[in-house]
């Protein structure tokens, strides 16, 4: 399904992506060398996902029509070694051809003719057409970026960012490559060599710095070449020295694709040039180093959630062997707690020095989070704003609320002991699952209180459909439902929004097809199926349309990478991998997904 697109007329997608969105980061090659030529640089993609490459090599315009796999025109010309291209709303494509002729060309809608357009200093590295018509040419040699009104007669262009000369002031630039304008006409230039983004306000030749070189808050650059701005007006940047793909979003800069180093896998990136996304949010990167173009498939785009919650298909498999993501010289002894929000960052607290550790997508290096006052912190939760909720409750009696990229404490709850488990609902309703007290708490955040009420458990511990014996993981679903992992009664109980008395859907006094042994964490896929935590079976076990299995763990217990020994909790990543906090070998394993093929009818 294609991604609305802005509003303002252009030929670009600029999909409007939730604060949450991921891609897979296995790319498929789009095009190659035989085709698309070595040290592929510019590429385009169009509204109706028409894709246009420029082969330096040939000195042709290449075009897909959306979903076909061989070029369907080439256009020929007088080019020579094009560089960038851009293709209008009409129909009419501009192509760099400066390094010797020092000009654009333009094809006409269904012309193999190219015509000059505009005269300009030096090959254009970067090409754009705006809104209001004027075509702007990054020209890399002379540092500057000239433009020239397409309703003008005369090639003559004027300059709009540069002044002619190197630099690295406000009002220079140094090598620019990737250009883009945004809807007030605004300019942004991939300022190369001083490995920084800047952005013209519209007639202003002084720019504002908005990522790289040093600035706090933002990413560290190494000769940036693409840029693009999606439609909430965050930047996506081809680091090309860096050989990776990073983004911007709600929750500040992160790497895309191409984080774990330069290479020639699917999963990696050799000095990449031009980035565009077609109108479904993939997107495609001219991958100039391992001469092809790559695209990378949108994952997920969740703007109602701030963890993962993927589909899966009833035969789903997960590799049975985990690989261990973090030991006990990371997160201490007996890890409880784990969560991964939308863009797959990993949140484990440490219990042992009181601290949380993160983990964002692709990294094998944690970050420390040290928070004032925080004592045996045993779950946390990320909210939609990018907040952390963190369970204080073992000296203090609280929940606390940390601001988003701040170390600005807010008590939100005060509780009389330790939350095992804690959950925000869509409602922005804070659940607290107090297992000494045999009581799920919940409360209204932002309504001026922080004393909870009861949501499920009477406080004394039993088995009666209003009672609770040490529960520990929760879950809320989007019709408000709660999900209890009953611990000591050794089942799953369902409490309907706006009841106090729970349904046993899983364990003891159900009729599911399978025994728990004190589960400890429980969570719902996109199909409203569940995944528990059985701790003392040493297994996740999980339901689908035709009963209970077990997934991972399904040997006993012990300490091979397929084994678990008392699991706590778990939680997913965007792609339908399974990270869980192996309590008693103090490690979190994660469990890769093999298979989620669905087919109509089961295998026989």
């Amino acid at each position: 399904m294609s991604i609305p697109n802005t509003t303002y007329p252009v030929s670009f997608n600029q999909p409007n992506f939730c604060p949450s969105t991921t891609w897979y980061t296995d790319a498929i090659t789009f095009a190659n060398s035989s085709t698309a030529g070595t040290h592929v640089y510019g590429i385009f993609v169009g509204i109706d996902n028409t894709i246009y490459v420029a082969n330096q090599q040939t000195n042709k315009v290449l075009v897909w029509f959306e979903g076909s796999t061989n070029p369907d025109k080439i256009l020929s010309g007088n080019l020579s070694t094009p560089y960038d291209l851009f293709a209008t709303t009409l129909g009419d494509i501009y192509v760099d051809n400066g390094i010797n002729n020092r000009r654009v060309d333009k094809f006409s809608l269904n012309s193999n003719i190219s015509t000059t357009v505009m005269s300009v200093p030096n090959e254009c590295s970067g090409i754009f057409v705006d809104i209001s018509n004027n075509l702007y040419c990054s020209a890399w040699g002379s540092h500057q970026v000239v433009k020239k009104w397409l309703n003008d007669s005369i090639l003559t262009s004027t300059i709009v960012a540069g002044n002619g000369t190197a630099g690295s002031t406000a009002t220079r630039l140094n090598k620019p490559i990737g250009i883009f304008v945004d809807a007030q006409i605004n300019l942004y230039v991939a300022d190369c060599l001083n490995n920084r983004i800047q952005m013209f306000p519209v007639g202003q030749l002084t720019a504002i710095t908005l990522a790289g070189a040093s600035v706090p808050g933002t990413i560290t650059l190494n000769q940036p070449n693409g840029i693009i701005l999606d439609g909430n007006g965050y930047l996506f940047i081809t680091d090309c020295f860096n050989n990776r793909l990073v983004g911007s979003g709600p929750y500040g800069f992160r790497c895309l694709f191409g984080c774990t180093g330069t290479g020639s896998a699917s999963t990696q990136l050799q000095y990449p040039g031009m980035l565009k996304f077609d109108s479904y949010g993939n997107l495609f990167v001219a991958d100039k180093g391992n001469n092809r173009v790559q695209k990378f498939i949108l994952a997920s785009n969740s703007c109602s959630l701030s963890y993962n919650q993927p589909t899966f298909c009833s035969n789903a498999l997960w590799y049975s062997n985990a690989s261990t993501f973090a030991s006990s010289s990371t997160i201490g002894s007996f890890p409880y707690g784990i969560f991964i929000n939308g863009i797959n960052t990993v949140y484990v607290p440490n219990r042992v020095s009181n601290t949380i550790l993160l983990w964002p997508q692709g990294s094998n290096t944690s970050t420390t989070n040290t928070y004032s006052n925080l004592s045996n912190p045993y779950s946390l939760f990320m909210s939609m704003a990018g907040d952390i909720y963190i369970d204080n409750g073992y000296s203090y009696g609280r929940v606390d609320k940390y601001i988003f990229n701040t170390s600005n404490r807010v008590t939100v709850m005060n509780v009389n002991g330790s939350c095992y488990g804690l959950f925000i609902d869509i409602s922005n309703n804070l659940y607290c699952s107090l297992k000494n007290h045999h009581q799920v708490v919940k409360l209204l955040l932002n309504n001026g209180t922080t004393i909870p009420t009861i949501a499920a458990g009477n406080g004394s511990a039993g088995s009666l459909s209003n009672m609770l014996n040490s529960p520990q993981g929760i879950y809320v679903d989007s019709n408000l439902n709660l999900y209890i992992a009953d611990c000591a009664n050794n089942r799953i109980q369902f409490i309907e929004t706006g009841q106090l008395n729970g349904v046993t859907i899983v364990g003891n006094g159900s009729s599911a097809n399978i025994i728990l042994n004190y589960p400890t964490g429980i969570v719902l896929d996109a199909n409203g199926y569940l995944f528990i935590v059985d701790s003392y079976n040493h297994r996740i076990v999980a339901s689908s349309y035709y009963g209970f299995r077990c997934i991972v763990g399904c040997s006993g217990g012990g300490s091979s990478a397929s084994q678990l020994s008392f699991p706590q909790s778990m939680a997913f990543d965007s792609y339908g991998n399974i990270y869980v906090t192996d309590r008693n070998n103090s490690r979190v394993q994660q469990f890769t997904l093999e298979t989620n093929n669905c087919s109509k009818f089961p295998c026989i």
